[in-house]
């Protein structure tokens, strides 16, 4: 089997040097008209037309990945408390919800498990050690500035990333010497409560940008209260005209109920503390090559605990302390028909635990990748390798290749190849315990990954996407009975993800417009063509906005998801869930502009759950008012 891997990587890699060399022989550059940005415009917001799927930079009609964009305009309208919320409202993104405001969420791109999802802020990794969990419900989302997720692995730019990326981009410091900023407040059922408030402005040479927040609810479902403080602060130090420091540094710090299993007398809660800082030098070497420059640190503290429902006595409790420290160096030359980026990233991670073997592990990687995105005429050609190296689990070449094609002025071909893998969790490499052994064998999980679209605007008034996709796992993790009744986990399955996605935007008419989407999923285990169950099969989105341009806008939007559940699961998918956001500018001067804004969620009272001891909330309401100067 490994000689089967490497002959193909050699095989691909092959096709992407001949690629690169007959492109970068040839002298002509092609550049974005001015009435294809025009067109663009019709359907993305400016932040839109540059996004980093290659890590650098660059037109959105040149990303030849399936990647979705969510600006903070956006998330603004839909009234969004967490990461969680925006991502609910996704084409191609499944969210298992296990409550209200900050309770637990699992985030599945194409159908895949949460951990081969890699989530990021300002270039620091979000997903833990010990289960490759990341906390997207305990994520604020005031500070952010737009939201990138590649759709399928994306391997050869970003790593350990089988199921895709989500790359969060955090507002920039002020480059004003007056202060602008905003304060919020909201109310709602369930004592649900969301404060906050930035500003950001210029001093001399030092930008600056600071967000404080608190939200807090009783529960909308029985034992799911939620209680977090958040801070976020960033400074940018101009040192010269080609050369600038930027500073990050963010802390959570809450505790959340994790629902109850009142059968057996059970409750479910757990505490958190997450600190992050960054550093970083940007520094343009010459007109055509920038290099940056990044250090990074994060800290995870949680502890969980099992109690008695009846009289809150403590049954079990589990502490995991999580530390890493890494860095990254990164070169963009920009030179005619190419955009090219090399660079290298290191990180070293620590996870304490009880439930780790030694009480103590870690795991170090490095790598090196390097990619190009080269435009010629109608064509944009995008050939990347990466090469990862891990401390505890198998290293790995991620090749990748993707071509787009200008059909006419209004539609756009993609195509997209790849090799990606996921690195295991510590859990499942040294995790012990009553019923589970460690592998410290174990291996990475590897995909080969074929995707292709077509996303247009030539009907008038109406633009939409399509995009094919099919994933080819081997090695993926199952948990294996050993002849002692225990279990431990082993490179085994071989699974197979393909399907479809469909979105349909319109422009506004009247004021008014239109949006929808669909997503199917087949997941089968590839040796014996029996789907897999609790994966979702299929999702159906619809949204209505109205915006009278002045000082009214309204927005209503449903979802639906089918997740082929097990039996025992007792989930219930019988409707959609419907949200309506309202928003209404009350107040405005040179100085300070005012809005109320009301929410409805569940108005149907909808049920959709993946399992029933986390059943998600009917029908509430909150409102709140908001000022920004």
């Amino acid at each position: 089997m490994r000689k089967i891997y490497l002959k193909t990587d050699a095989l691909l890699l092959s096709l992407i040097t001949v690629i690169s060399a007959l492109l970068f022989l040839c002298p002509s550059v092609y550049a974005a008209s001015e009435e294809e940005l025009q067109v663009l415009r019709m359907f993305y917001n400016p932040e839109d037309l540059v996004v980093s799927p290659s890590r650098s930079p660059k037109p959105v009609f040149q990303v030849a990945e399936n990647i979705t964009v969510i600006t903070a305009k956006e998330i603004k309208e839909m009234n969004a408390h967490t990461l969680t919320d925006v991502l609910n409202t996704i084409p191609g993104v499944q969210m298992d919800l296990r409550g209200g405001p900050g309770s637990g969420a699992n985030a599945h791109i194409q159908g895949s498990e949460f951990r081969h999802v890699l989530v990021t802020i300002d270039g620091v990794e979000l997903n833990n050690l010990s289960d490759g969990f990341a906390d997207l419900s305990a994520m604020p989302v005031q500070h952010i500035e737009k939201i990138e997720i590649i759709k399928g692995p994306a391997s050869s730019s970003w790593g350990s990333s089988l199921g895709g990326v989500i790359n969060i981009i955090t507002k920039p410091a002020g480059d004003k010497e007056k202060p602008e900023g905003a304060l919020s407040a909201s109310f709602g059922e369930g004592n649900t409560q969301d404060y906050r408030a930035e500003a950001s402005g210029k001093g001399g040479k030092v930008g600056y940008y600071i967000y404080a927040g608190n939200l807090m609810t009783d529960g909308l479902t029985p034992n799911t209260d939620f209680d977090e403080d958040n801070l976020y602060a960033k400074l940018k130090w101009d040192v010269n005209a080609k050369a600038n420091l930027v500073f990050t540094f963010g802390y959570n710090k809450g505790d959340r109920g994790d629902g109850e299993y009142p059968l057996f007398d059970l409750s479910f809660k757990d505490e958190f503390e997450y600190l992050l800082s960054t550093l970083s030098l940007n520094y343009k070497v010459a007109d055509e090559a920038d290099l940056h420059i990044s250090l990074r640190t994060l800290r995870q503290a949680t502890g969980f605990f099992l109690r008695q429902l009846s009289d809150g006595a403590e049954v079990a409790a589990n502490t995991l302390d999580e530390s890493n420290y890494g860095g990254s160096v990164k070169l963009s030359l920009k030179k005619e028909m190419h955009n090219m980026v090399v660079g290298a990233d290191f990180d070293n991670g620590e996870l304490k635990s009880e439930s780790i073997t030694d009480g103590k592990q870690g795991i170090e990687k490095w790598a090196v990748f390097v990619n190009d995105t080269m435009s010629y005429e109608k064509f944009t050609v995008t050939p990347g390798v990466r090469y990862d190296s891990t401390s505890t689990n198998s290293d790995f070449l991620s090749p990748s290749i993707g071509i787009t094609y200008k059909l006419n002025d209004k539609t756009i071909l993609r195509g997209y190849a790849a090799r990606g893998f996921s690195i295991p969790p510590l859990f499942n490499t040294f995790g012990t315990g009553f019923f589970f052994m460690p592998n410290p064998d174990l291996g990475v999980e590897k995909v080969w990954s074929m995707q292709a679209g077509i996303e247009s605007s030539d009907l008038k008034y109406l633009f939409y996407r399509v995009n094919l996709f099919r994933h080819n796992i081997s090695d993926a993790i199952f948990e294996e009975e050993l002849p002692d009744g225990t279990f431990t986990s082993v490179n085994r399955d071989k699974q197979r993800r393909q399907g479809l996605e469909i979105e349909v935007k319109t422009t506004p008419l009247y004021n008014t417009s239109f949006s929808a989407g669909f997503a199917y999923i087949d997941v089968r285990d590839t040796n014996t063509g029996v789907r897999l169950k609790g994966s979702p099969e299929y999702t159906y989105d619809i949204g209505i906005f109205y915006n009278d341009n002045k000082s009214f806008s309204a927005s209503l939007k449903g979802r639906y998801i089918w997740w082929n559940p097990e039996d025992f699961d007792e989930g219930k998918f019988d409707s959609f869930v419907w949200d309506i956001n309202l928003k209404k500018r009350v107040y405005k001067n040179d100085r300070i502009n005012a809005e109320l804004f009301l929410s409805a969620h569940n108005i149907f009272n909808g049920s959709q759950y993946l399992l029933e001891t986390f059943r998600n909330p009917l029908r509430w309401v909150e409102g709140g008012v908001g000022l920004r100067f």
